[in-house]
C-alpha cells in the first residue's frame, strides 16, 4: 500500500455506494476528478485563509474551523471529526478516542503558553512536537494535513516566527511524518530548522489581533 493511501472502514456516512469515492457537493464520483477538483479549491481558500486568517484561540475548535474554511465548499462535514478509523501506513487515533486526544494534547499546548517566549532554538522542536501530536490525532476524514500545516504556520506567527512550508516537498514532508509518528522526530526538527525564521514584534501583533487572540504576556505592561 503506498503512503499516500488509506484504510478506513467503508461507511455510508463518507463514501459513495460501492466505491471508495468521498461523498461532496459537485457530486463528482470519480476519484481523480474529485482530486483534481480538490486541489483546485483548496488552492484557493488556503490562500485566502493565509491572506484573512481564520479567528481562534490556537485550540481544537480552530483547528476545526480551519478545516471548515478550507473544504466547505467541498465536503458537508467540513469542520467535523472523523468518525470512522483510518491509517495511513500505521492506525491513527481511534475515531472515538478523538475528543479526549484532543483535550489532552492542546491543554499541553496552553499550558507551554502557546510557545510565547521560546527562542530560536527552542521554536522547530516545539512546533515539531505538536506538527506530529496532531498528525497522530488526525481527526477528519480528508484534509488533515492541509489543516494542520495552517494551524502549525497560524501556531508559530502567534509566537513570532514564521513557517515556509512551500519549501518542503511532498515527499520530505511524509517522510518526516512518518518517522516522527514513531516518535523519531530528527527528519521534521531539521525541517523546521530550515523553513523557520522570526518575524518582527509588530508583525506578531497584527497577526494575533487577526486572529483575536490578546498581545504576548511580555508585551502588557
Amino acid at each position: 500500500m503506498s503512503v499516500h493511501d488509506y484504510e478506513y472502514e467503508w461507511d455510508s456516512r463518507y463514501c459513495y455506494p460501492n466505491s471508495n469515492v468521498l461523498k461532496n457537493k459537485f457530486g463528482i464520483t470519480n476519484g481523480k476528478a474529485l482530486a483534481v477538483a480538490e486541489r483546485e479549491i483548496t488552492a484557493v481558500t488556503i490562500a485566502g485563509i493565509t491572506e484573512k486568517p481564520v479567528r481562534g484561540k490556537l485550540n481544537f475548535k480552530h483547528l476545526c474551523d480551519i478545516h471548515r474554511a478550507i473544504f466547505r465548499d467541498i465536503f458537508d462535514w467540513a469542520g467535523k471529526p472523523r468518525t470512522v478509523n483510518i491509517s495511513k501506513g500505521n492506525p491513527f487515533c481511534m475515531s472515538h478516542v478523538i475528543p479526549d486526544y484532543a483535550e489532552g494534547l492542546f491543554a499541553e499546548l496552553k499550558n507551554e503558553d502557546f510557545l510565547l517566549g521560546k527562542s530560536p532554538d527552542e521554536i522547530p522542536e516545539r512546533l515539531t512536537y505538536y506538527l506530529s501530536e496532531i498528525n497522530v490525532l488526525h481527526p477528519f476524514r480528508e484534509g488533515n494535513g492541509r489543516t494542520q500545516r495552517a494551524f502549525i504556520k497560524y501556531l508559530a506567527q502567534s509566537a513570532g516566527y514564521n513557517v515556509d512550508f512551500s519549501d518542503v516537498s511532498a515527499d520530505e514532508m511524509i517522510k518526516a511524518s512518518v518517522l516522527s509518528f514513531d516518535k523519531d522526530y530528527a527528519m521534521m526538527t531539521a525541517m523546521f530548522k530550515r523553513i523557520t525564521s522570526s518575524i518582527t514584534q509588530q508583525e506578531q501583533q497584527e497577526f494575533r489581533r487577526k486572529i483575536g487572540i490578546s498581545r504576548p504576556k511580555s508585551q502588557i505592561g
